[in-house]
């Protein structure tokens, strides 16, 4: 079963919020760039076979990998917080959401990936 980049961009699309429309070509192209990165990261952990069910795994974890990515180039290129005598504005949550659901995803992930880090056999 293959993955598609058409479907990470889907998700990607429905987690950020990102209209990914072409109104805005340099946001949308930073975003493609960072689905398809994390595609190849993705693809590059998956255990040989893949289902179906395991494709739109892989699928959803990529796009929350890019998604967990972008939150965290937004919130370093912007300040913590904007403030005037009558109003203060401070920066969201997002995130803290983006890895709390990038946790999960992995998690769930799991069974579908090869384990790194671990070695059985004999130094």
């Amino acid at each position: 079963m293959e993955i598609s980049l058409t479907k990470v961009l889907e998700t990607f699309r429905l987690y950020s919020g990102e209209a990914l429309d072409g109104t805005e070509a340099d946001r949308d192209g930073l975003c493609r760039a960072l689905c398809g990165e994390c595609l190849d990261r993705v693809k590059a952990r998956l255990r040989p076979e893949l289902t179906q069910e395991a494709a739109s795994q892989a699928e959803a974890l990529a796009a929350v990998e890019a998604f967990a990515q972008l939150a965290l180039l937004d919130q370093a290129a912007r300040p913590e917080s904007v403030s005037t005598p009558e109003l203060q504005i401070r920066q969201g949550d997002r995130v803290r959401y983006a890895q709390a659901l990038l946790e999960e995803k992995r998690r769930a992930a799991g069974d579908i990936l090869r384990e790194e880090g671990f070695y059985f056999g004999e130094a």
